[in-house]
């Protein structure tokens, strides 16, 4: 047996040698060109450290994070022809994840050592001599998650704590005022076992969002006393805060509602994104759980799918970004290679994504995001995935 096995083995050697594709054609490497499509407005550059991915905006100031990821971490707020803030976030936190601007002060959302969030509201101003700038109004934390969200047309601050349990995990939230840290309301507990299955409820948990404050999942029947039977299970939406569910609904093609549940457990607690769809082929923007496909004016194959960036305004404009992929079908074709760039979309409410912006972007990775009328990049520095060396500000020419 051991014999014949070698055998076989040279044989197969000898086929492959004998049947060797014909090598890919290289392909010379080509680089970016100017920028397209745009104006840069305004270009930020960290003396030291990097410019952290907490920014945050409204109608006329910028607030970014300069760190370096052990020790510091500073706060700049710069408003056009006045003075820029700095504020020394040490204090509060070294890894800041999200800011928002509230008037005179600013809300930090930060990590901590051990995984967990905290966050505090800021004085941007001098309240008096003992309270410069930085003063801190209130804290919230630590906790699994802290988001700001809006419930009932308000922004509050949903808290979210996660404990594990024996035979699972407890799920805990409430919701505070984003003015004054105050409790506004407490949510009702949900234990789940370790397939997220809650039998109080008797809810299959798959997703949430709105800050953990609402649970998505499949939802046993009813018993029917008059048929003696239970009745399909359904699609349903628990609401932490009322304790109450707030959405059933009957599973209509349980093949595309499986897609979608999967899709939406890897959407990361939301459930606004953008995504490719499954055969990399198209692009998806998908509003409240529910996929729209978008159509681009450039060709889909020219990118690298995996470099896909989406933003849903606050006004629901949906934006994207792809990086050209230098050796992408047609160039190999070609037998030259394309100029990177980080191209940046914007789509219409007939799903038609205009290329609005073109940056160079040769050997370098990116991140976006909207900024009212412009658009923030910020280069990524090489081998780090927090932050990036430089803030540009973009105001697209059309």
């Amino acid at each position: 047996m051991l014999a014949r096995g070698l055998v076989l083995f040279g044989v197969g050697i000898g086929t492959v040698a004998s049947a060797q594709p014909t090598p890919m054609p290289k392909v010379p490497p080509a680089k970016s060109g100017p920028l397209v499509g745009a104006t840069e407005v305004q270009k930020l550059t960290a003396p030291a450290g990097f410019i952290d991915d907490a920014i945050a905006f409204d109608d006329q100031r910028l607030a970014y994070v300069v760190a370096d990821a052990s020790a510091k971490a500073e706060l700049h707020v710069t408003t056009p022809n006045q003075p820029e803030i700095v504020i020394d976030l040490a204090p509060v936190t070294l890894h800041p994840i999200a800011l928002r601007l509230m008037g005179p002060r600013i809300l930090v959302v930060g990590t901590t050592e051990d995984g967990k969030q905290n966050a505090a509201l800021l004085e941007l101003t001098a309240i008096s001599k003992t309270k410069p700038p930085g003063t801190i109004v209130y804290k919230l934390g630590p906790a699994t998650h802290i988001t700001v969200i809006t419930r009932d047309g308000k922004p509050r601050i949903a808290v979210h704590n996660a404990t594990a349990l024996a035979s699972g995990t407890r799920h805990e939230v409430e919701l505070d005022a984003l003015e004054t840290g105050k409790r506004v309301a407490a949510g009702r507990a949900v234990e789940v076992d370790s397939v997220q299955t809650s039998k109080q409820l008797d809810l299959k948990i798959n997703h949430w969002a709105d800050g953990m404050t609402r649970a998505f999942g499949i939802k046993g029947g009813e018993w029917d006393k008059k048929e003696n039977q239970r009745s399909p299970d359904v699609e349903a939406t628990y609401d932490l805060i009322t304790g109450k569910f707030s959405d059933r609904h009957p599973i209509q093609d349980l093949f595309e509602q499986r897609k979608r549940f999967q899709t939406l457990a890897d959407a990361g607690g939301t459930l606004d994104f953008v995504r490719m769809a499954w055969d990399n082929q198209t692009v998806q923007a998908w509003r409240g759980g529910v996929a729209k496909s978008l159509e681009l004016d450039q060709p889909i194959s020219a990118y690298d799918p995996k470099s896909l960036q989406g933003v849903i305004a606050g006004d629901g404009t949906v934006w994207l970004a792809l990086k050209v992929d230098p050796v992408n079908p047609d160039a190999v074709a070609r037998k030259k290679a394309d100029p990177e760039y980080l191209d940046i979309f914007k789509v219409g409410s007939d799903g038609k994504a205009v290329r609005k912006i073109r940056v160079p972007a040769t050997g370098l990775r990116h991140r976006f995001g909207v900024i009212r009328d412009q658009i923030w990049v910020l280069e990524r520095s090489s081998g780090f995935d927090r932050g990036g060396r430089t803030l540009a500000i973009y105001k697209p020419e059309t």
